[in-house]
């Protein structure tokens, strides 16, 4: 059978970003095959490149993989310059800069589009491009904050952040969604447009369950709020390894789950008999067939509940995950080799495509690493490119970057 063309097979996407959420875009993007050129800083990139360490990042890594890397002072108008070719070959632009910053450096959306009516220009803000809080700082914490995540994760009485970092993660998703809708829409309009998000919006569309509740009258939710309402548990077995059971709504589960644990008397038991009353009694169910998980080592109770077809699950940790059959069939676990640096370990794309596969995942760039052969492929000559490094609008690899 022959080759076929991977998803964004074409698609150029010039990245004007750093940290998690529009990197983490544009890595979605490369991994579907369209070339992602990362503009960096000469001095230093990323700051996510050597975060905290002075060394490579493990974030980097999992944030820029299949990107090319441009070094450009966008200080330096000869810089300014540059970003104009490359937005006239690019179909999109992607940016998470602070609301205004791009407009002050002359390459807003108004300019972009100006040059190349077709571009899709995608923006990443904390708190979106305007409102009363546009110029505030944002990362992570911020976006779960005020979307009312953390308020699902933490107890209120003794708030703490926990976890990774969802706001970050969700508003790179939503770009990168946004991003493929723009482009199927241009393909029936012929132009570009500006395709915008935030932390707090993706963070709060990703909750657009407990927000629809809350909204028509429910209270509002807190950590124990989803377990209880689809009845998800989470146990300790014997060997002290954690195990976890979701029931949802459907009574065979329910029923699977008592004879599984030798407690049918429970199925008579008033506060248990309905879903509704097991809701309610939420902590006593957990409470009580937690007495009878402590009996028995988890590989024996994973056995029993999927010989009663109960949803289940052993409850890993990062380094445990990848050992586990199914997640290893999947071929979650990627290895990416690099020329002159040690192999990445990183996660395998989730997707599959039965005619289009995406291109098997390449390294995260060194900084500049393709400065002077994409200044070439604009029309560049070595002179010109000698003129903008000596002027301090970029630093090509070949000269110590």
């Amino acid at each position: 059978m022959a080759a076929v063309a991977s998803p964004l097979e074409g698609i150029t996407v010039v990245e004007v970003a750093s940290f998690i959420a529009g990197p983490y875009a544009g890595m979605l993007l490369a991994d579907l095959g369209a070339q992602v050129i990362k503009v960096e800083t000469p001095e230093g990139g990323d700051p996510f490149r050597g975060f905290d360490t002075g060394r490579e990042s493990t974030g980097f890594w999992a944030y820029n993989g299949g990107k090319r890397s441009i070094t450009l002072n966008l200080r330096e108008p000869a810089a300014i310059d540059v970003m104009g070719h490359l937005i006239r070959d690019a179909d999109v632009l992607l940016e998470n800069m602070r609301p205004g910053a791009m407009d002050r450096l002359g390459l807003g959306y108004a300019h972009a589009s100006a040059i190349n009516p077709r571009l899709v220009y995608a923006s990443v803000t904390g708190f979106g491009a305007s409102g009363p809080y546009r110029d505030r700082p944002a990362y992570d914490g911020i976006g779960q904050a005020l979307s009312g995540l953390l308020s699902l994760l933490s107890d209120r009485t003794a708030i703490q952040p926990i976890g990774p970092n969802f706001s970050d993660s969700l508003a790179g998703l939503f770009a990168a969604y946004g991003i493929l809708a723009a482009l199927v829409a241009r393909n029936q309009t012929g132009a570009g447009q500006h395709v915008q998000t935030s932390l707090v919006a993706a963070t709060l569309a990703f909750l657009v369950a407990p927000a629809t509740d809350t909204l028509n009258g429910a209270p509002a939710p807190g950590p124990l709020s989803r377990p209880t309402s689809s009845q998800t548990y989470a146990w300790l077995a014997s060997d002290g390894l954690p195990l976890t059971v979701h029931l949802s709504s459907p009574p065979k589960f329910w029923e699977g789950l008592v004879h599984a644990t030798g407690r049918p008397d429970l199925l008579d038991d008033p506060r248990f008999r309905t879903r509704v009353a097991r809701r309610a009694h939420y902590a006593e169910l957990r409470d009580e067939l937690g007495r009878v998980f402590s009996t028995r080592p988890r590989h024996e109770w994973l056995e029993r509940l999927a010989a009663y077809d109960v949803p289940c699950a052993p409850v890993y940790d990062l380094q445990q995950v990848f050992a586990d059959p199914q997640v290893q069939h999947l071929g979650l676990r990627t290895t990416i080799e690099r020329a002159g640096g040690s192999p990445i370990d990183t996660v395998g794309s989730p997707l599959t495509y039965s005619a289009t596969p995406p291109p098997s995942l390449s390294p995260p760039p060194a900084l500049g690493e393709h400065t002077t052969p994409i200044l070439e492929s604009l029309g560049y000559t070595a002179a010109q490119i000698e003129r903008l490094a000596s002027a301090g609008a970029t630093t090509p690899k070949d000269r110590g970057n």
